[in-house]
């Protein structure tokens, strides 16, 4: 290989490196201003935690609403959803049975997904939202928030039968 060709090589891979930055920037920004938009619809508190990379659990969280699982209603499901990828990141640092932690915050960040969904679409666009966005590794999900952002919230019925 020529020097030039080296170079050459060396420019394509740096555009495609910056390429790739921009349009995580794009995503990010897309999810962040769709997450603080549904926030401040909803009259949540401290909004702007959209922006804030870890902190967006907790406003997801919220925005999402109260969710119900069994007996348990969490009427502040942003600490929950928080503290629930927070843990689960910290044990998936243990040697060995790391890997089923981090598959257990993913599962927990594509539920939590799914309800964003269901609570701001009907029938069933939240399930292909989901799988959607599943299947371009979260780049989808940025651009459904994104999207949704300025439907009206769909209260999920949390009775106590």
């Amino acid at each position: 290989m020529t020097e030039a060709q080296g170079l050459g090589l060396l420019l394509a891979a740096g555009i495609f490196g910056l390429l790739l930055v921009i349009l995580a920037l794009v995503f990010y920004v897309l999810f962040s201003l769709g997450l603080y938009t549904m926030a401040n619809r909803r009259g949540i508190p401290n909004a702007w935690l959209a922006w804030i990379p870890i902190a967006q659990f907790y406003t997801l969280g919220e925005v999402i609403g109260p969710v119900k699982l069994g007996d348990f209603t969490a009427d502040q499901p942003g600490l929950y959803l928080l503290g629930a990828i927070l843990g689960l990141w910290v044990l998936s640092l243990i040697p060995v049975l790391g890997p089923i932690f981090s598959l257990a915050s993913l599962v927990v960040a594509i539920g939590a997904l799914y309800l964003l969904f269901s609570r701001y679409t009907t029938e069933n666009t939240p399930l292909l939202y989901t799988i959607l966005a599943v299947a371009s590794f979260g780049a989808l999900a940025a651009i459904f928030v994104f999207m949704i952002r300025n439907n009206n919230y769909i209260a999920p019925d949390i009775s106590v039968v």
